[in-house]
């Protein structure tokens, strides 16, 4: 296949391998891997709408683990989110969200998944949950303090799917946290294509650091700590600059 534009750097993608019957190409400058074609966004909310992880109104799956997970990684954030207005985006079944609130944020959540949004207000009333795509959810024209978004870039249509929204929601000085499989890391399988994650249709995109810190610096995002973990994850926390304003 011919060689296409990488969506984050616009260098140039190769073809890499074939998986799933999905075509992954890799940029020869930044590494950025992705599938070529992008499903549509029709075929993908297709495809989270109902029936995810067998939720519904009354049942999100491994629910105690999940909370007590949630707890604790919520206590990192404590001087970013206490008396401040928080985002969990690709919320799922909110309970990270409510973690938030718990610790002092006013906190809300987005998904497009219903039933795990279902589960969401049904179960944390006190927060504010959203079921809708980023570019209904920008025209509430609410700004947010911190951001927060783990296990979801590597779900979308291309990598300024998400930046648009977390541009548009943030203000200088807000903070984010991001965390995705991390295609650079020691654990990853020298045949990148035997790779777990490496599974489309459900996940399309694969980042390292280098190629994420581009991808929030052309937002106005400056690096303020990456985090090194044991597992193939990334997990980057940025900031805006207080220079720029919102677009």
């Amino acid at each position: 296949m011919s060689s296409q534009v990488c969506p984050v750097c616009n260098g140039q993608s190769d073809f890499s391998f074939k998986k799933n019957n999905y075509y992954i190409f890799k940029c020869v400058t930044c590494n950025f891997l992705h599938v070529f074609p992008y499903p549509t966004k029709q075929e993908v909310i297709k495809y989270y709408s109902s029936g995810y992880r067998t939720a519904h109104a009354n049942f999100y799956p491994k629910l105690k683990s999940r909370k007590r997970r949630a707890s604790l990684k919520a206590l990192n954030f404590l001087q970013f989110i206490h008396h401040k207005k928080t985002i969990d985006i690709g919320c799922g079944g909110g309970i990270m969200a409510d973690a938030f609130r718990r610790l002092g944020a006013k906190s809300y959540g987005i998904d497009i998944s219903q039933n795990s949004i279902d589960f969401a207000r049904n179960n944390f009333p006190k927060c504010t949950f959203f079921c809708e795509t980023f570019d209904e959810a920008i025209k509430r024209k609410i700004n947010f303090d911190f951001i927060f978004t783990t296990e979801l870039m590597e779900h979308l249509t291309g990598p300024h799917e998400c930046m648009r929204f977390i541009n548009a929601v943030s203000k200088p000085e807000t903070v984010v946290y991001v965390a995705t499989p991390d295609s650079d890391h020691k654990k990853v399988p020298k045949d990148i294509s035997s790779w777990s994650d490496i599974c489309p249709p459900e996940h399309l995109q694969w980042f390292n650091k280098s190629n994420m810190e581009k991808l929030f610096n052309q937002y106005g995002f400056y690096l303020l700590k990456p985090f090194n973990k044991q597992s193939p994850a990334l997990s980057m926390l940025f900031k805006k600059s207080r220079s720029l304003l919102n677009s």
